[in-house]
């Protein structure tokens, strides 16, 4: 969903798959910080109820039942962690971005000092995560173009990654939206079949970090290549839509 923000005119696409079905999330806008609404409710943010002006009240008032008039309403309890706000819990997962604007997630604490700079100059917005935990979180809530993972973060098993464990069940017309590169000790870097076997696009052996820009470029390009004939390829089939 593309919203305009009324204060700025700056568009920013919000994920439809993000809000709520009926439902209407509130945001900042990146921009200027001004409040956005943004919800999938054809009725309106406001819950589209009827306009009943001019509609004569026949509904006949009642008192309310004399023993459940003074029944406490008891306090939260003591010490304990309140629900937080629905609209204020997707605020801080979603990442509104412009128009245009790429993302890249990294989680490789490790190596972050090395990835930024190259993904900077290629124009990503990054979003370093700093546990398995909170990239899980910003997964759900949003999509990236690229998705860089040490497979020992967070000291997870190397063969257990549950980053690379959730994006293996998604859909191929999102998966191959997403370029993910995983990155270890052990690996030979651009070695193809590893990178299959790991279920990721591109692996890269630590120690090659010399030339991260250029052998990142290389092999997004040769993937970009790729999928552009296989999309074609679906089109002249008549399995996807030109």
């Amino acid at each position: 969903m593309k919203v305009t923000c009324p204060s700025c005119q700056k568009v920013i696409n919000v994920p439809d798959e993000k809000i709520p079905e009926g439902k209407s999330i509130t945001f900042k806008c990146p921009s200027c910080k001004n409040p956005i609404i943004a919800g999938h409710d054809k009725k309106g943010a406001h819950g589209g109820l009827p306009d009943f002006e001019g509609v004569p009240d026949t509904t006949p008032t009642t008192n309310l039942l004399s023993e459940t008039q003074n029944i406490p309403i008891p306090p939260p309890p003591s010490g304990g962690r309140s629900l937080p706000n629905m609209d204020e819990a997707l605020e801080d997962e979603m990442e509104m971005l412009e128009e245009g604007a790429s993302r890249a997630l990294v989680a490789d604490a490790e190596n972050l000092e090395r990835i930024s700079p190259v993904l900077r100059k290629m124009q990503y917005l990054i979003t370093a995560v700093k546990s398995n935990d909170e990239a899980l979180r910003k997964l759900q809530f949003n999509l990236y173009d690229i998705i860089i993972i040490n497979e020992r973060f967070d000291g997870c098993d190397p063969n257990n990654n549950p980053i690379i464990k959730f994006l293996e069940p998604m859909t191929m017309d999102k998966r191959r939206k997403i370029f993910v590169v995983l990155i270890g000790k052990n690996f030979k870097t651009l070695d193809n079949m590893t990178a299959f076997s790991r279920s990721v696009n591109m692996v890269l052996n630590d120690s090659d970090f010399s030339n991260f820009e250029l052998i990142l470029r290389k092999s997004m390009k040769e993937n970009e290549t790729f999928y552009r004939l296989f999309r074609r390829k679906l089109v002249e089939t008549g399995k996807e839509a030109e």
